[in-house]
This record gives structure tokens, C-alpha cells and sequence, in this order.
């Protein structure tokens, strides 16, 4: 993603090192910042911002601890949620009045999903759930992690992914029998 040789002279603060460093990491950016914040219109903001705690957090980034591609993904997730906490985006956490088991099968069909259906749904998906499902797993954080970055407890989290699972079976469900209609079966 980023050598480790413009990370050094950014951390010099050599000028034309923070355009390549902005450079190689705004797609990769871009692409978190896509699935956690709902409003195309914050894009912009929340990017700039990021980027502005990145190169003024560099300094901190130690290569012996892990790779820049994770420290950057962390920083992302971290600002994004910020911005949600903020009431920049729609806030929708979902109570839960009852825990609903999850089906087994659930698992076997979230990993038949392609890509561009898991984006669809994301796109659809109450932000409550989303954000929990993001973060678990697409993101591989565990419950723990989760309800210390978005102030809920970890049976809520637990929850919410079973809900956001739930949501998008049923989802999947209407769009399977919606093509049977469509083609007369």
C-alpha cells in the first residue's frame, strides 16, 4: 500500500511525501468511509478529516507494531464512528426487547453472498445493525471491541449482529421470491 520510505520522510515532514502518502491510501480510505457513513454529502468532510489526523498522528505510527494498512484502518473506523457520534449521520441503534436465536443456515447463507449483494444490503440496513456488522465482520473486531467503540454493551452487540443477520436473510429471502414472480416460477 505504502512504502515504508514515505512514511519516514512524511514523518520529516518533507511536503511532496504527504501528496503520495494521500495518494496511495485514498482509495483504501475511501472505501471504509463508503460503507460507515451513510450520507455520500459527509464523504468529503469525514475524508478531509481523517487525513488531517493522519498526518498529524504519523508520528505515532511504529512499523514494529503492525502494518500502516491497519494502523490507517483503524484511524478511518475510529474517525468515522466519531462522525456518527456526532449526529452526522443518522443514529439508529436497535433496542433489544428480545434476543432472537440465529439460525444456523444464516452463516452458510451471509457466505454465499456476493460482494455486490453484501453492498446492496449494506446500503438498505438499519444503521444500528450495520455499523455492528461492519465492524464484526467485515472488520473482524469482536463483541468486546465493538461495545467499547460504540458505548454499547457486548450482549448488544451480540444482538445487533444477530439482527443485522437476521435482517438480511429475510432480505434475501423477498429478493429470491420477488424473481420467482418475475420469471413466473
Amino acid at each position: 500500500m505504502v512504502d515504508s520510505s514515505i512514511i519516514a520522510l512524511v514523518k520529516q515532514g518533507k511536503h511532496p511525501a504527504f501528496k503520495e502518502l494521500y495518494q496511495s491510501s485514498i482509495g483504501y480510505v475511501f472505501s471504509i468511509v463508503k460503507r460507515y457513513v451513510s450520507n455520500e454529502s459527509d464523504y468529503p468532510d469525514v475524508i478531509q478529516e481523517i487525513f488531517a489526523r493522519v498526518f498529524l498522528s504519523i508520528k505515532s505510527f511504529d512499523e514494529s507494531k503492525g502494518e500502516y494498512k491497519f494502523w490507517l484502518r483503524r484511524l478511518v473506523i475510529n474517525q468515522c464512528l466519531q462522525h456518527y457520534r456526532q449526529g452526522k449521520s443518522p443514529r439508529q441503534i436497535i433496542p433489544m426487547d428480545n434476543v432472537e436465536e440465529v439460525d444456523l443456515s444464516i452463516e452458510r447463507k451471509l457466505n454465499e453472498l456476493t460482494k455486490t449483494e453484501i453492498e446492496l444490503f449494506l446500503k438498505q440496513m438499519p444503521d444500528g445493525y450495520k455499523q455492528v456488522f461492519m465492524l464484526v465482520i467485515l472488520d473482524e473486531y469482536s463483541h468486546k471491541e465493538v461495545s467499547e467503540m460504540l458505548g454499547i454493551s457486548i450482549e448488544t452487540s451480540r444482538s445487533q449482529l444477530s439482527r443485522a443477520k437476521n435482517w438480511i436473510r429475510k432480505k434475501k429471502l423477498d429478493n429470491n421470491n420477488q424473481k420467482k414472480l418475475a420469471i413466473g416460477f
